[in-house]
């Protein structure tokens, strides 16, 4: 059904969200798909020693008899594939419906990277836990509803007191905690105690996987695609100033501008361009000024040595009245 609508999205050009909320569906369905293609084939397991002996697996499956189990670690493969689809599907739920207020880049990026690591180390504490047959089986499980019950918090925190999720979402939110809870209970019955046969086992982690994959992940895609609109972005750099991006074009009355960013660029190359004037013509007086000093100077100049040649003709003219005194006083 999610694979119909997927499609359906891309061939008839759907908004960008809405292609972003079937994407984490599509992919969930495949991986599901995955899993219990393998669990139904009787594939994708491994045989354990029970470290309790109450459901045994009969002779000709494998060949070791009595007190072995199955360990079909398909599940955790597709569940370690699955769950971070789902965190992202949760945040971009509460991201996308909030109206009014701004997102923070770095803190959306922190969150999903706390809450998608979180779950991942919880996956791999149960697979682990499934393959040894001693009590130490028990403390990967502890460990791992340790890191489960942390990253909830932080999760509720971010859900309820952050994206300020209500109504409806808050109660689905708050049921599907309760659902995940219920993951370590069947894990205690099937893998680690041994109670339940491997059928009884994927019945109760279908329902689970039902829940919280289907109905779940259908209700999140359900809300962004009819509620869910773009928040208004507010990037802020780790040590520096917070840098706030604007949608592209933003409504004024019945018409549309250009959007800020444009116009403080275009403001930019108009104060520059005024200050490359400014200069050019600063730069022109200058050069001005300095031509009419060199002007004035070489006048200057020229008047000096006019004088310079007047003084010499002058002293020429007195030599030659004191010869021409002297001239007769000597004949």
């Amino acid at each position: 059904m999610y694979c119909v609508f997927f499609f359906f999205q891309e061939y008839y050009d759907g908004t960008q969200l809405i292609r972003y909320a079937m994407a984490g569906p599509f992919l969930i369905s495949l991986f599901q798909f995955f899993q219990y293609f393998t669990y139904a084939s009787n594939l994708g397991w491994t045989n354990i020693q029970a470290e309790f002996r109450s459901e045994d697996v009969s002779r000709p499956v494998t060949d070791e008899y009595p007190n072995v189990r199955q360990i079909f670690y398909a599940k955790y493969v597709a569940w370690f594939l699955c769950w971070p689809i789902q965190i992202f599907m949760l945040e971009l739920a509460g991201v996308t419906v909030r109206e009014g207020e701004f997102v923070t880049t770095w803190e959306m990026i922190h969150s999903l990277i706390v809450q998608i690591i979180s779950y991942e180390y919880w996956i791999i504490s149960l697979l682990v836990g499934s393959l040894i047959h001693s009590t130490y089986k028990w403390g990967y499980w502890t460990m791992g509803i340790f890191v489960l019950f942390v990253v909830m918090g932080v999760q509720f925190k971010r859900q309820v007191f952050e994206l300020k999720i209500r109504g409806i979402s808050l109660w689905m939110y708050l049921t599907s905690m309760i659902i995940v809870l219920l993951y370590f209970v069947c894990w205690g019955l099937a893998d680690g105690g041994n109670a339940i046969t491997p059928d009884g086992e994927a019945v109760f982690y279908g329902i689970l996987d039902e829940c919280i994959f289907g109905i779940w992940t259908g209700y999140l895609c359900f809300v962004i695609s009819n509620y869910g609109a773009w928040p208004e972005v507010e990037g802020s750099i780790p040590g520096g100033k917070e840098i706030q991006e604007t949608p592209k074009d933003v409504e004024v009355g019945s018409g549309t501008t250009e959007g800020s960013s444009a116009t403080v660029i275009e403001g930019m190359s108009n104060e520059a361009q005024g200050m490359r004037n400014d200069m050019g013509m600063g730069m022109s007086n200058e050069m001005g000024m300095s031509n009419e000093m060199g002007m004035f100077n070489e006048t200057q100049g020229m008047s000096n040595e006019a004088r310079g040649m007047h003084g010499i003709q002058n002293s020429q003219g007195d030599s030659n009245e004191v010869y021409n005194m002297d001239l007769p006083n000597a004949m």
